[in-house]
């Protein structure tokens, strides 16, 4: 781990101690001020392509692998770049530290914040960017961009190519923070663009990282923000708006009311605008982008008269999974209680529901994942009424 410059910030500048106890003053720009390259944001909405992506079915188990690793298991697709999730985890968490999240899913987004949970974490959404990390920090950056961004007019994500518009950006292991904005500053033509200066952030080392078709403003604020003095205070929850679009999004409004008594919504053609603290735009996000694609709210219906092995079948929701070294019994209970079912097992079959199992599959039926289990670990799966029974395969 890099580490931790000590640091105060004070109006446009950032003090730190660099080397053997030099002081140096070190001018920096606050998210905020970066905020005027970014002002007309996309709502986010289900008609995304990055929303789709954060919606897309998942389940999986990744318990005991680092909270890096656990992270890049449900947002990287190395055969499928264009279903890339860009993460962007803060500077102060333990990206090492081992996370046990248990059942991931039901989508990617949710798998995402149970994992950022059980390391103390919080997901938001930030254009297209999934920002990661202690509540506090997530909510002042989050607040900061939108604070200074627009994103109540229709306005339709600009095109790559142009200079300024979504790129790819990409920098290796240990890579210093102003190595990363000297590479950003790349694709930004416009001069007279508020950038940080040359050597304005501490000599952190930080790990590989790959952000595809995202905003150089963007980058240059997620850069800048990993900065932020933050401390825990109620400042950190002050509100600011943002435009969401999803179906059914008005109907999830209660729930986040408890969390934020003086939220205020704004309903326009089919667009919602809220003006609430970060951690009601959390829970709202976490709400809206936990509902598969295609789906209700109240999930899929169950075919009348069917038993639970029909049911299993019949669900043409895909997931994706990485398991390694996993007993068979409970990761096939973890995967049909997707769909709100149970195994009966058989006590004979103890030594092969104990059978560790590895697989990677993508874009699977919970039915094909279950038989690539049943298969490695010589089981079998049969009705039993509302149940499933699992038994040996002999």
């Amino acid at each position: 781990m890099p580490p931790e410059p000590r640091g105060r910030t004070s109006g446009a500048h950032f003090r730190t101690l660099l080397g053997a106890g030099v002081l140096a003053v070190i001018t920096f720009l606050h998210p905020g001020e970066l905020s005027n390259q970014n002002f007309a944001a996309e709502p986010l909405s289900q008609k995304d392509e990055f929303a789709q992506r954060l919606q897309e079915p998942h389940t999986g188990l990744v318990d005991g692998r680092s909270l890096r690793l656990a992270l890049q298991i449900v947002s990287r697709h190395q055969n499928q770049p264009s279903r890339h999730i860009n993460t962007w985890i803060d500077r102060r968490v333990n990206p090492d530290s081992l996370v046990s999240p248990g059942s991931l899913g039901p989508t990617r987004y949710a798998s995402l914040c149970k994992i950022a949970a059980s390391a103390g974490c919080v997901c938001y959404p930030v254009d297209n960017c999934v920002v990661i990390g202690r509540p506090a920090w997530v909510a002042e950056l989050s607040r900061h961009i939108f604070s200074h961004t627009d994103d109540a007019a229709p306005n339709r994500r600009p095109k790559r190519g142009a200079a300024g518009n979504p790129v790819d950006l990409h920098w290796p292991d240990l890579t210093t923070p102003n190595e990363a904005l000297e590479i950003v500053r790349g694709h930004i033509d416009d001069r007279r663009a508020a950038v940080p200066a040359a050597g304005a952030f501490p000599h952190d080392l930080w790990p590989e990282t790959l952000l595809r078709d995202i905003s150089p403003q963007l980058a240059v604020q997620l850069i800048a923000g990993q900065f932020l003095d933050v401390r825990e205070t109620d400042e950190n929850q002050s509100p600011f708006a943002r435009t969401y679009q999803f179906a059914g999004a008005q109907d999830d409004l209660e729930s986040i009311r408890n969390l934020d008594p003086n939220l205020r919504v704004d309903v326009s053609g089919g667009r919602l605008r809220l003006q609430a603290t970060p951690a009601a735009h959390q829970a709202f996000c976490r709400r809206m982008l936990a509902i598969p694609q295609g789906d209700s709210p109240a999930g899929q219906p169950v075919p009348a008269g069917a038993n639970a092995l029909e049911i299993l079948k019949q669900n043409e929701r895909v997931f994706s999974l990485e398991v390694t070294d996993k007993p068979a019994g409970p990761l096939i209970q973890a995967l049909v209680a997707q769909l709100g079912l149970q195994c009966q097992f058989d006590p004979a079959a103890n030594p092969q529901l104990e059978k560790r199992v590895s697989l990677s599959a993508v874009d699977q039926t919970l039915w094909q994942l279950v038989r690539l289990i049943t298969d490695q670990a010589s089981l079998k799966i049969d009705a039993a009424g509302d149940k499933l029974r699992v038994s040996a395969n002999n």
